[in-house]
């Protein structure tokens, strides 16, 4: 090898490693990055060049920091395919007290959009650790002028002493004046005591003399025969309590509501109402009388309706927790059905689901079209409050399925049942 290949060789190798050492020091790289802007008040020393982090994890650098209208904009790199949220909060951050520091970006709610390159986004200002010292420091001395006396602090505390000393000196002479009180009332009390027992002893003798039958307290006890009335006579008053107490009962423990269900059927183009009473006779019994699918027959209808218009329904019910089963006459036929509630004592106790069945001998035509099967209804409501509830119904399943929309309002009616109440009165025993 000549000299002038040893040089070629030997700037060959320089151009290398100055070129390897230009593109580690100038931090280039060959991965995709995208650039946000941060807007700050005061960055509290953040470098050029520093790390970005999100959740703790490096996403890039800082490409340069800048000020615009007395506002700090910090320019990010952010490495391709990292996405960060809308709502996440940036602010600096530092890996100790007196550690680097760096960019830190907390992630936002993933449900709101990405933010998009170029994007400038509002940063979080942090307090710099110099200034939170400063402001210790003042606090600090604000706090040691005044207690060497020149504020409120040691004013304050001059007076709290002169009322404590007032304070003490006010006990002594309370104290002083009244031992001799003190003195005469633990003599009355031992004098209480004495009589105290002087009364027990003579209580003592009382209950010995009614014990052997002495005095009238003594007859009474001993005297079977007075005994016996005085009995009856107890029996008695207790009797006509029970009894006074089952007529308030009666008169009070009825319950009644007042029932109002208004039904829409779109295939049918119609509106339908049911009314009806729910009585209470006792918690957990219920009876149900009202009339059903009440219409104006003169109008004229819009639309093909299968329903049996103005009927009665009549029913009898049992409640047991979340289940309601009640049978009788359904829309003028016999079925019974079941309400549950699903939540029951939960926060969510207001959905309701329902099952019917009906017309199990159905075998007619109505309106051209035959109905051999029997009915069964499906559906759930809403309570909105005690009053209001609101649902949907798929009636008459097995044939037709024809879909209700239905708005339910109840009250209770507390003159029908003292009413009832007063009229089963007559039911007691004499």
């Amino acid at each position: 090898m000549n000299g002038e290949m040893k040089v070629g060789l030997f700037v060959l190798v320089g151009s290398v490693l100055l070129g390897a050492a230009l593109f580690m020091l100038g931090d280039y790289s060959f991965r995709s990055y995208y650039t946000i802007s941060a807007e700050f008040t005061d960055v509290a020393g953040l470098p050029d060049k520093s790390t970005v982090k999100l959740s703790g994890v490096e996403v890039g650098k800082i490409k340069r920091i800048y000020l615009h209208d007395n506002r700090v904009i910090v320019e990010l790199n952010v490495l391709e395919g990292v996405l960060i949220h809308r709502g996440a909060r940036f602010l600096v951050g530092s890996t100790s007290v007196i550690g680097s520091k760096y960019l830190q970006i907390d992630q936002g709610d993933p449900a709101l959009p990405v933010i998009k390159p170029g994007e400038t986004v509002q940063g979080h200002d942090n307090i710099s650790l110099d200034k939170a010292v400063a402001r210790a420091l003042e606090s600090l001395e604000s706090l040691v002028g005044d207690v060497r006396g020149q504020g409120k602090f040691a004013k304050n505390l001059a007076e709290i002493l002169d009322n404590l000393r007032e304070t003490t000196a006010n006990l002594n002479e309370i104290v002083a004046n009244g031992q001799p009180h003190a003195e005469k009332s633990i003599e009355r009390l031992d004098t209480i005591t004495a009589r105290l027992d002087e009364m027990i002893i003579k209580t003592d003798a009382i209950v010995d003399k009614v014990n052997r039958g002495e005095g009238v307290a003594g007859a009474l006890v001993s005297d079977q025969k007075l005994k016996e009335e005085v009995s009856s006579t107890i029996s008695n008053l207790k009797d006509a309590s029970a009894s006074v107490k089952a007529a308030l009962n009666r008169v009070g423990g009825f319950r009644t509501y007042l029932k109002w269900d208004y039904k829409y059927e779109p295939l049918a183009s119609s509106s339908k109402n049911n009314f009806g009473l729910k009585i209470y006779p006792r918690d957990g019994r219920y009876y149900y009388l009202g009339a059903a699918n009440m219409v104006n027959t003169r109008d004229t209808a819009r639309g093909t309706d299968f329903e049996v218009l103005n009927t009665i329904d009549a029913q009898l019910g049992w409640e047991r927790g979340a289940v309601d089963f009640y049978a009788g006459v359904l829309r003028g036929s016999g079925g019974s059905g079941v309400r549950w509630q699903p939540f029951y004592n939960s926060r969510w106790d207001r959905l309701t689901v329902l099952v019917e069945a009906s017309e199990f001998t159905r075998n007619r035509t109505i309106k051209g079209r035959r109905f051999d099967k029997p009915r069964y209804d499906a559906g759930m409501e809403v309570k909105v409050n005690k009053y209001l509830s609101a649902g949907v119904r798929l009636n008459d399943m097995a044939e037709t399925k024809r879909v209700n929309y239905t708005t339910r309002l109840i009250f209770e009616d507390k003159d029908i049942a003292y009413l009832f109440g007063f009229a089963t009165l007559g039911s007691l025993k004499k």
